[in-house]
């Protein structure tokens, strides 16, 4: 684990040199690519939950132009470099997420979805509770009729916010009336009856990009990015023990700047979580947490811009991707036209290395998840614009 004393970033690396494409060695595998003759394109981030209880990692996503809500059955290591089996739950237009959460809490993972553009709208797919979990036709689709056609919703993160038991959620919007909504849930049989749900407008925002909720010191923190307006940044809030159950959003650093994704994850050897930020166009940023959380954070570092042969920031993971011991940071680009390459890694001590080669234009948001087994992590994403669709990138360490 390195520790702050090898900081900053700046002064131990250098420019960084140019490299061929010819280098990569991470394999890409494909889940699903897009399909333009049946209409599906667009695959828009990609969460991770066990939805069939066999202990495996599967996804879902939304497919924002081909409007399909999936999740993707994981077949096991031996079978994981084929297409995966997948579940149509729910069709909605313009989904720009989605994400496994049990909100009836019958033991089974449902999905909420969010969408933009004319549908601006919170649905929940319900699984089938007595019948076949991969039969799409026993799924049900709902619109939270209080959250409908109101907001641009961009993220959503399921947690039991007021501590009773039933899963809550928090959800990002972005443009005119955007913020931070809690949705909190009534629990039981009710939880079904989505009128009956509590949703509360928790902070103003312009345009939310990721909603975390974590816990330190045995007290949670919810974290969120801001990508526009004159609140962007990044933000912590505290959890309460009691209503409001969120308490006031402070903004601990990159204000005025476009946040992208970020992580939380132990960057120096305090055991407080620090945050890795993508921040467009170029930077991923570090910031070491405070005794107190809830200010401004001072103390930042950041790796080299990304030069020129990639895509622009957009999301950033924290994981140990070789065997050195060192924090590695997967990263994700945008805007990755022509020859440039939208998925590469690096760490304090070495240079920014290639995952994707330049196929691809578009990659959204990072799971990390050793998904064959062999004990080395690998990178899951979406790409949205040149079709490639939900697909992960073998580690090639082991």
């Amino acid at each position: 684990m390195k520790t702050r004393n090898l900081l900053p970033i700046s002064a131990i690396l250098i420019a960084l040199p140019a490299f061929a494409i010819s280098e990569v060695t991470w394999k890409q595998h494909t889940i699903e690519a897009a399909d333009p003759v049946n209409h599906l394109a667009g695959a828009d981030g990609i969460r991770v939950g066990d939805a069939n209880g066999d202990g495996l990692p599967d996804l879902v996503t939304g497919w924002e132009e081909g409007q399909r809500i999936r999740i993707y059955l994981n077949p096991g290591p031996e079978n994981v470099r084929d297409p995966w089996e997948k579940i149509t739950v729910g069709k909605v237009k313009s989904a720009e997420d989605a994400v496994f959460a049990d909100l009836d809490g019958d033991g089974r993972l449902d999905v909420v979805s969010a969408t933009e553009g004319k549908s601006r709208t919170m649905y929940v797919h319900w699984a089938p509770n007595n019948g076949d979990y991969n039969n799409e036709e026993e799924w049900k689709t709902e619109a939270f009729p209080t959250a409908k056609g109101n907001n641009w919703w961009m993220f959503t993160e399921p947690c039991d916010v007021d501590n009773d038991g039933d899963i809550d959620f928090i959800a990002g919007s972005k443009n005119t009336g955007a913020g931070i909504t809690l949705f909190l849930n009534p629990g039981g049989k009710g939880a079904r009856t989505l009128k009956d749900w509590t949703v509360k407008k928790v902070s103003d925002a312009g345009w939310i990009m990721t909603i975390r909720v974590v816990e330190q010191d045995g007290k949670r923190i919810l974290v969120f990015t801001d990508r526009k307006g004159d609140r962007s940044g990044i933000y912590f809030a505290p959890i309460l023990s009691e209503a409001p159950w969120i308490g006031e959003p402070v903004r601990i650093g990159a204000a005025g700047e476009e946040v992208m994704f970020l992580d939380l994850a132990h960057l120096d050897d305090d055991k407080k979580l620090d945050v890795a930020v993508a921040i467009r166009p170029r930077t991923i940023r570090f910031y070491y947490q405070p005794e107190n959380p809830f200010q401004e954070w001072e103390d930042s570092a950041e790796l080299d811009l990304l030069p020129e042969t990639f895509g622009q920031a957009k999301a950033v993971r924290v994981g140990l991707l070789d065997d050195d011991n060192i924090p590695d940071f997967a990263i994700t680009c945008e805007h990755a036209n022509g020859e440039k390459v939208g998925a590469l890694w690096s760490n304090i001590f070495s240079e920014y290395t290639a995952v994707s080669n330049s196929t691809g234009i578009k990659y959204d948001r990072i799971e990390l998840t050793d998904l064959d087994a062999d004990g080395d992590l690998d990178l899951i994403t979406c790409e949205e614009r040149a079709g490639l669709g939900v697909i992960w990138f073998e580690n090639p360490l082991k």
